[in-house]
């Protein structure tokens, strides 16, 4: 290459310091994911925007080398989005990382997200549940400051129930007005959600109650963001774009290193399917974590008459696909 057309390739900003800095030890492969998945979200972001028509566009030809000029500065581009990217999620101390560079990416995505959802007087959620060996059911709760209200398939309860309903947030039960007071700083969140425990039990505790306060519960905008800045600083997340739901709908798919029992002998993984687009969480769902062979359940007559069959490992154990999650103005 002659060196007009190394400088002509070289021609953007901050390549003299490139040059100056010379070799340097290969990056994290997770923050290059990070960073590449920042660039191409800043890609569709902008070829989204509505174009003006092509026949205004005049034809031009693009030299060569100014073609590697381009290349070069999208290079740099995503330079500085894997700089920007590690910040978050290095620990101050130079130890592990609290969560990948690709979670905390995207739980930081999907809390901006959340920040723009609505409120309402009542909450309203239809899901459906199903499990295996058992029938499908739809059910609908309304969820208010006075009570709450239940449908399933179609049949109101007798009553509504006052007490309501309540949450597990560390070591205490919250009800509606409870969860209105909790704190919207992350940290003072966590703590909050992580009290009683400790270390990788205390994770794991986070991530249980976060997980039903952001499925299951009249959470504020304000308060399912900072569940899911929490979840950005919390590891154990791995992401998968393009899954679905029950319902054909398309999601990201987050699946959680921590097991719980579900049964006698069964192990299970959750798993949630988010929408990229509001932050909502579609479907959650568990899967064996290891295959179960159904010799621990011994059923009682009158008590639980049914056993959980056998499963093999990653095959479904339980699952709850919401139709509708959010705030309305009443109940009815």
């Amino acid at each position: 290459m002659s060196a007009q057309r190394h400088d002509d390739v070289l021609d953007f900003p901050g390549a003299a310091e490139l040059v100056a800095a010379g070799r340097t030890t290969a990056p994290d492969p997770a923050v290059l994911a990070a960073a590449l998945a920042a660039v191409r979200t800043a890609i569709d972001t902008e070829t989204a925007k509505p174009q003006g028509p092509a026949a205004a566009e005049p034809r031009v030809v693009v030299p060569l080398y100014r073609r590697r000029r381009v290349l070069a500065s999208a290079a740099a581009v995503a330079a500085v989005a894997a700089a920007a990217i590690i910040a978050p999620v290095t620990s101050m101390d130079g130890g592990a990382p609290a969560a990948s560079a690709e979670a905390a990416a995207f739980f930081g995505t999907m809390a901006d997200k959340a920040a723009g959802g609505a409120d309402g007087p009542y909450w309203k959620i239809t899901a459906t549940e199903a499990a295996p060996g058992t029938a499908t059911r739809t059910r609908t709760v309304f969820l208010g400051p006075d009570g709450l209200t239940s449908v399933e398939n179609g049949e109101k309860l007798a009553k509504p129930q006052p007490n309501g309903m309540t949450w597990r947030v560390g070591d205490q039960r919250l009800d509606w007005k409870g969860l209105r007071a909790l704190p919207t700083d992350p940290s003072r969140l966590r703590a909050e959600l992580a009290a009683g425990k400790d270390g990788a039990a205390a994770d794991e505790q986070v991530v249980t109650e976060a997980g039903h306060l952001l499925s299951f519960s009249p959470a504020r905008a304000e308060l399912r963001a900072a569940l899911y800045r929490v979840m950005a600083d919390t590891p154990g997340a791995d992401i998968r774009t393009g899954a679905s739901d029950a319902k054909g709908r398309k999601g990201t798919e987050v699946t959680w290193k921590y097991t719980s029992a579900e049964g006698p002998g069964i192990a299970t993984t959750p798993h949630w399917i988010i929408d990229p687009a509001t932050g909502g969480i579609l479907e959650e769902n568990r899967t064996a974590a290891e295959s179960y062979d159904g010799s621990h359940c011994r059923p009682s007559d009158g008590v639980d008459k049914e056993c959980t069959p056998s499963l093999s490992k990653g095959e479904l154990t339980s699952r709850r696909t919401f139709l509708f999650n959010g705030p309305v103005a009443g109940i009815g």
